[in-house]
């Protein structure tokens, strides 16, 4: 089944859009509402090598609005075989620097933000956050599983592929997505495989063109969920044999180590927001208590905040202590955890913008001292409960979210705002 499209449309084309994706809008699928919303989108392309040279220039000529590359490695001559993005001349440059030169000669009607950091359990939320969709094409399942667990805590989709010798795989993560399709690579992989340095590109060997096929693949999965159409690599493991020119199908459901994440995280659609999992969980390298690799990077907080759900409010009574406050009759602090795009859609006023990857920083405590009284809300409330819960476990004593977040609150109080 087709899901709603991630991304609501942006501004009219211009000529040069027109003229430049003129045979993509002709798909029936896409049209000229399809191309605005490629043209709004957001994506985080993780790893600028093998799998990542094909999504990278694919995402970029489709007209993907805004694409973000992450790495932390320079370019070796070794890497040029299958590495498509970087020219010879980029041997000894940082990846993100040739692949970014390469995208915006490409596509100059593109944005390409660099992210020369290494991925970690401490950089992770930051990084991923600010994007739609994320693609994984890394080839570390350590650093694999700290993305798909800050994915699952964002509530944002992964596609995730990966290829080896003659072989490839593809997938598409997302803790949160509608219908019972919420997958986590938990599900995949129940046991981190160990670390075999015999099954890695530089020993194994891997054929150029398998990556260039999965990397398309990744690709293509990526168009369909942002905007919205097609039936998404969702509970499917597409599998690649090169040598038998063979694709074949796997379907793969739920763990039981993480049923709870799933089930808990479903009833949300649209754009991407953060699961609604019930115990506030944070990031960190060496969790506990949780079965599964990637769900054992939550550690759990202490259990006196967990025993208790963050209380709520509506947005009635959100209206009513605003009025309160602007008579000096209320003192509070009202935090936006969505992301910039959607503040700048659509906001109430009088509210702090913190994207929910940032609420933790130091930043964020600038504007939110643990001191005050603090009212959290998104766009529907999953991600306000996650903050709400975060913020509780980590010294905040007063916080509430809103519940039905800034879609209830267009509903009921201010019809005029737009809804997405």
């Amino acid at each position: 089944m087709a899901l709603p499209a991630l991304v609501s449309p942006a501004s009219d084309l211009t000529r040069a859009e027109l003229l430049r994706y003129a045979r993509q809008i002709a798909l029936p699928h896409v049209g000229i509402d399809g191309q605005r919303r490629l043209k709004d989108a957001r994506v985080l392309v993780l790893g600028a090598g093998g799998l990542g040279s094909p999504v990278l220039q694919y995402l970029a000529a489709a007209g993907v609005g805004t694409i973000g590359i992450a790495d932390h490695d320079t370019v070796e001559v070794s890497n040029l075989q299958r590495q498509t993005i970087h020219p010879e001349a980029s041997v000894g440059l940082r990846k993100t620097a040739s692949a970014a030169a390469a995208v915006r000669a490409l596509n100059p009607l593109v944005e390409v933000v660099e992210h020369d950091v290494e991925v970690t359990p401490s950089t992770v939320l930051e990084v991923v956050s600010e994007y739609d969709v994320i693609v994984d094409g890394t080839d570390n399942f350590e650093v694999q599983y700290v993305v798909d667990a800050a994915c699952a805590l964002v509530g944002k989709p992964l596609v995730w592929g990966s290829a080896l010798r003659f072989d490839g795989q593809v997938t598409i993560f997302w803790a949160t997505a509608p219908a019972g399709l919420d997958r986590t690579l938990d599900d995949l992989y129940p046991e981190q495989p160990d670390a075999n340095p015999a099954e890695s590109c530089s020993v194994a060997g891997v054929l150029g063109p398998v990556c260039a096929a999965i990397g398309a693949v990744m690709a293509t999965e990526t168009l369909k969920l942002l905007g919205g159409y097609g039936e998404p690599l969702l509970g499917r493991l597409l599998v690649h044999d090169a040598l038998d020119a063979t694709w074949r199908e796997v379907p793969f459901g739920p763990s039981a180590g993480r049923a709870n994440l799933g089930s808990s995280a479903r009833g949300r659609s649209g754009s991407a927001g953060a699961a609604n999992i019930g115990e506030p969980y944070s990031v960190t390298r060496q969790g506990a208590g949780a079965s599964g690799p990637a769900t054992r990077l939550f550690e759990r907080q202490d259990a006196s905040v967990n025993s208790t759900s963050p209380t709520s409010i509506s947005v009635t009574e959100l209206q009513e202590l605003l009025a309160a406050r602007s008579r000096d009759e209320a003192d509070f602090v009202l935090v936006d955890v969505r992301e910039p795009h959607e503040h700048a859609l659509v906001s109430i006023e009088g509210a702090e913008l913190v994207p929910l990857g940032r609420i933790l920083s130091d930043a964020a405590r600038e504007v939110l001292p643990p001191q005050e009284k603090v009212i959290v809300h998104c766009h529907h409330d999953g991600r306000s409960q996650q903050a709400a819960a975060m913020l509780r476990a980590n010294g905040w004593d007063d916080v509430v979210f809103v519940r039905g977040g800034i879609d209830a609150w267009a509903a009921e109080i201010e019809p005029e705002k737009p809804r997405y």
